[in-house]
């Protein structure tokens, strides 16, 4: 290869590089923003079921309870101990009383009418008075520190749902013994996520933040814009590609989760002309993608000097 060919394809990559992006649109696939498999982390057998496939639920929902009669007994008895205060009132009545006999000891043995060791006697009587109203306090911050764990223990019965989301599959059934399985699975679908795999060739021309047009493939459904929320910082090797994620609001449910599409970066933007997830118009009123605008050019570091010399 002579010096001039290789000045020729050095200039026509710099060149693709500078005038955008390929104009095919990339296979893609939107899925839910998240996605949760419900558990219980304690052993049990399910009591109820309250929700089935395709219902919506909201953040902090009961879904699945287990059988917890054993817990809510715990629980009962532990606030009860929590509330009985009849042995803090009886060591401070037993401290009272301990108080009387040591100040009137203390008049006594002033007028020498008792010993030294009555008085001492008396003076230990109320501290020994004292500490068993010390104990009674503690004893009942333990039996509120019991039944807070016993209703944290019963809490566990009951399987919420951590966002608000539709259930995908249910998995059990009322009767059946769970331990290390997942009972339900949850997917929020108001906030999509849009995965495709982009040739290395244009790498340097997506940043965070930019809107693409996403068509989904499924009949009726128009195109509609994500914003670019992540972008690889490196190209994997084998397949000589990186991996891009966009940003969907479906709000309005209108776009299906778990459906292919097809993205289109060539007409990038920046976010601010428009806002994600909204349908692109056009003069005729139908939904197209948004103005193209000039990518970003590849900076590539070619040093001709260490390239081989003409044959």
């Amino acid at each position: 290869m002579t010096q001039r060919r290789i000045h020729c394809l050095f200039g026509m990559i710099l060149t693709s590089a500078a005038f955008g992006v390929s104009a095919i649109p990339l296979g893609c696939l939107i899925t839910p923003a998240r996605e949760a498999d419900i558990g219980t982390p304690v052993v049990g057998v399910v009591e109820s079921v309250a929700v089935d496939r395709g219902d919506r639920v909201k953040q902090g929902q009961v879904l699945v309870v287990l059988q917890s009669a054993v817990e809510a007994a715990n629980v009962d008895v532990a606030t009860l101990r929590a509330r009985v205060a009849a042995e803090l009132r009886a060591a401070r009545a037993n401290m009272t009383l301990a108080d009387q006999r040591y100040a009137r000891a203390v008049d006594l043995h002033g007028r020498a009418f008792i010993s030294r060791q009555a008085l001492d006697q008396a003076a230990a009587e109320r501290e020994v008075a004292r500490q068993r109203v010390a104990q009674s306090r503690e004893q009942l911050r333990v039996s509120g520190s019991e039944a807070r764990l016993a209703q944290a223990q019963l809490s566990q019965r009951f399987l919420r749902a951590p966002f608000d989301g539709v259930v995908v599959d249910r998995m059990t059934q009322p009767g059946e013994r769970v331990e290390d399985r997942p009972l339900l699975h949850l997917a929020a679908l108001d906030a999509l996520q849009v995965e495709v795999v982009v040739p290395a060739a244009q790498f340097g021309t997506i940043a965070a933040g930019d809107l693409a047009s996403v068509q989904p493939d499924v009949p009726g459904v128009s195109a509609v814009q994500a914003k670019v929320s992540l972008v690889d910082p490196m190209v994997d090797a084998a397949s000589n590609t990186f991996r891009v994620r966009l940003a969907l609001d479906n709000a309005d449910g209108a776009v299906p989760a778990g459906v292919r599409c097809h993205v289109d970066f060539a007409v990038l933007r920046p976010a601010a002309d428009a806002s994600v997830g909204a349908p692109m118009p056009s003069a005729s009123g139908e939904a197209q993608p948004p103005a193209a605008r000039p990518a970003r050019p590849l900076l590539l570091d070619v040093r001709l000097s260490r390239l081989p010399a003409a044959r």
